[in-house]
């Protein structure tokens, strides 16, 4: 990527303030042209580009609003250049790093070469909007699993124990048996839980909802054709990559790109794997890692990631499972991507080279 521009627009997006910098050819060395803070809002955005010239690209990093800027440039008529944060060393390992010097540096590599700044591709808003319900869902869940560990741990402190039940169903608990003093307390919380339980319920039916809209229905149908990948699994993926699976050029491009590839240490004749990068989405990790553990659980179907796994399992080291859940997770994703890439090839769970590394694996243990 190494378009010709003659001016270029850098813009450090703050929560309330943004520095502009323009930035200008002038010989073998740009000039600024201008330099300004505007509000971090739609019309402050769109009330300064309506000043500058359609050809001059706008280049800005990701963040929360990256995408309403985005969108507020394009529709203006601009070419917008979202940059990778994470791979801008100029900017995070400057050492005077702030708002003018870092759209100072935005507008120059946009205006060099705007392959420097290492694009990202968007998100559509369906995808967002599925994004944003699986983050409020999760929020809601994590809410309700630490009052229900707080409830049973003053429970226990006042000498009794709270019945086993389901998460769901922890607020409609027979609580006759409480003592008066622990119900006191409990009431509050319980009434929350109430509401927890509505609030997730709210969320699931619109996730379920928006998974039958013609923009996830085929590729939702198509990642739920693999064992243990449900509903959550299947849509947060798709969310999380937008649909889009042209962004990865081969089908193992996606471990990197959510982190779940080992840390390399190269030099000489020494190559160490240490753990994995963590780059990517923290919430898709978590999906991911949740159905490697279905897969590798003692009774689930044989399929070639339990297969994998399995067989990492067998060197018997302590991390041994940890590395395999893992690299289970890593294939899933893999696999998740070829599919989606050709959704018409067939699917086989289990090829026979696999099936007979799994009996020769049984038959010796």
């Amino acid at each position: 990527m190494n378009n010709a521009y003659n001016t270029a627009i850098g813009l450090d997006v703050g929560d309330r303030k943004t520095q502009v910098c323009v930035m200008a050819k002038d010989g073998k060395s740009p000039k600024i042209v201008m330099e300004m803070a505007i509000p971090t809002t739609k019309e402050g955005l769109a009330k300064f580009l309506s000043t500058q010239d359609r050809s001059t690209p706008v280049a800005f990093e990701t963040g929360t609003h990256c995408r309403w800027m985005n969108e507020v440039a394009q529709e203006l008529g601009f070419k917008t250049y979202v940059a990778n944060p994470c791979r801008l060393r100029m900017i995070t390992e400057s050492k005077t790093k702030n708002d003018v010097n870092d759209a100072r540096m935005l507008a120059r590599l946009a205006l060099l070469d705007p392959g420097l700044l290492h694009p990202v591709k968007l998100r559509g808003p369906e995808h967002q909007k599925m994004l944003n319900l699986h983050g409020a869902r999760n929020l809601a869940v994590k809410q309700r699993t630490e009052a229900i560990v707080q409830l049973r741990a003053m429970a226990k402190s006042m000498g009794f124990r709270i019945a086993k039940c389901q998460a769901a169903s922890f607020h409609n608990l027979d609580r006759r048996a409480w003592p008066e003093a622990f119900r006191c307390i409990a009431w509050p919380m319980l009434k929350n839980l109430e509401q927890l339980a509505i609030t997730i319920k709210t969320y699931e039916k619109q996730i379920r909802e928006l998974a039958e809209t013609p923009t996830f229905k085929a590729q939702v149908e198509r990642l739920r054709e693999i064992h243990y990948v449900g509903l959550y699994v299947a849509t947060g993926f798709i969310a999380a990559t937008g649909g889009d699976m042209d962004r990865f050029e081969k089908p193992r491009d996606v471990g990197p790109w959510l982190g779940i590839t080992p840390k390399q240490d190269q030099s000489g004749d020494v190559d160490r794997q240490c753990h994995i990068t963590k780059a990517g989405s923290p919430f898709m990790r978590r999906l991911l890692v949740e159905s490697a553990q279905m897969i590798l659980r003692d009774g689930a179907v044989d399929t070639d990631l339990k297969a994998k796994g399995l067989r990492i399992c067998a060197r018997g080291a302590k991390i041994a499972k940890r590395k395999a859940v893992t690299a289970v997770a890593r294939a899933l994703a893999v696999l998740m991507v070829a599919m989606l890439k050709k959704p018409d090839a067939p699917y086989v769970p289990l090829s026979e080279r696999r099936e007979k590394e799994l009996l020769a694996m049984r038959a010796s243990t």
